[in-house]
């Protein structure tokens, strides 16, 4: 495959006009246009305007994109050269004019609409309020509970917008256990390949936390520490306008918050991608914050199976005086699209 690929990325760069040009993405995010003039198992002789012929190690090179007439734009992985020969060159002032060979290749599918859904069944300890004739009392428990959810992604040049959606029910024989609905809308605008500004809309109803229905606008300022196929992590921190209702007493609450999220997704080999999410809303004495961590193994072509540890814990609300925690291990399969 790595062959078929180097000799795709010389027949790529035949098939270019004398004015094409050829773009080096490197493996920190740095960028550089120019021309290739030849290239071998360990470097890209490259020639640039603002750096003249240079010569490139292909381990720091991430993406070598040829600009062709006939397929546009076309990516081709670093790695699928390491495997030419030292002797195997390509001098594109001459391959540049010759007649176009065979094609063995398509351009890079730029895919704008995804999307995932899933099902999930969870072993959960939380405590709750319990109504009690007249009263409500606080308890613990341990239960089982069944969630649905999923998303539509849509991603832009610089934009990118997704919706999530959960929805979580458990019920005994006399009574309701869990009731938990989200509606979550996310608007990421990239100011520069590390830097950029994100928006996030939640409404959300949680039985168990005792909210009959909670908003939350918020807006950060993130930073993608590291953005490479198989290893990102990004953080984020800005302001939010939080209001919730309470079912007990119709009590209610709306201020501004203080927000943090952090986000981690490392694919360790190619069917299993650990990851891990932390969100955190308030300051250090009232504060709701939501920890999830857990692996993806790919079982089939769209097929994953998800195992998952959620910790959720709300210190605004209060039961007997002891802050609202929910610990979960969910099992769920989930099917991309």
């Amino acid at each position: 495959m790595k062959k078929f690929l180097a000799t795709t990325l010389i027949c790529l760069t035949a098939m270019g006009s004398t004015f094409a040009e050829d773009t080096i993405v490197f493996k920190n995010g740095d960028v550089l246009t120019g021309t290739i003039l030849k290239q071998d198992s360990e470097h890209v002789y490259f020639k640039s305007g603002a750096f003249g012929s240079v010569s490139l190690d292909t381990r720091n090179i991430s993406e070598i994109k040829i600009d062709t007439p006939e397929l546009g734009e076309v990516a081709i992985p670093a790695e699928a050269i390491t495997t030419q020969e030292p002797e195997a060159v390509v001098a594109p002032q001459v391959a540049r004019t010759a007649p176009t060979p065979p094609l063995q290749a398509e351009p890079k599918d730029k895919k704008q609409w995804a999307g995932q859904s899933g099902l999930a069944i969870a072993l959960r300890e939380s405590n709750t309020l319990r109504r009690s004739g007249d009263n409500l009392i606080e308890s613990d428990e341990e239960y089982e509970s069944y969630r649905i959810y999923g998303n539509v992604n849509w991603t832009g040049e610089k934009n990118n917008l997704r919706w999530n959606w959960t929805y979580r029910n458990s019920r005994s024989d006399l009574r309701k256990i869990d009731d938990f609905l989200n509606l979550t809308q996310n608007y990421q605008h990239d100011f520069t390949p590390k830097y950029y500004l994100s928006a996030k809309t939640i409404y959300e109803r949680d039985f168990r936390r005792g909210i009959e229905s909670e908003y939350l606008q918020t807006a950060e300022i993130g930073v993608k520490w590291f953005h490479r196929a198989k290893f990102q992590l990004s953080t984020s921190a800005g302001g939010g306008y939080h209001t919730y209702d309470r079912i007990q007493d119709k009590y209610s609450d709306a201020q501004g918050k203080f927000v943090v999220d952090q986000s981690l997704r490392w694919q360790m080999i190619n069917s299993l991608t650990l990851f891990q999410k932390y969100s955190h809303l308030g300051n250090l004495d009232k504060y709701h914050f939501i920890f999830t961590s857990g692996l993806e193994n790919k079982l089939i072509r769209d097929v994953f199976l998800r195992l998952e540890y959620r910790l959720d814990r709300d210190t605004e609300v209060n039961y007997a005086d002891k802050g609202y925690y929910d610990k979960a291990l969910l099992t769920s399969i989930l099917y991309n699209f």
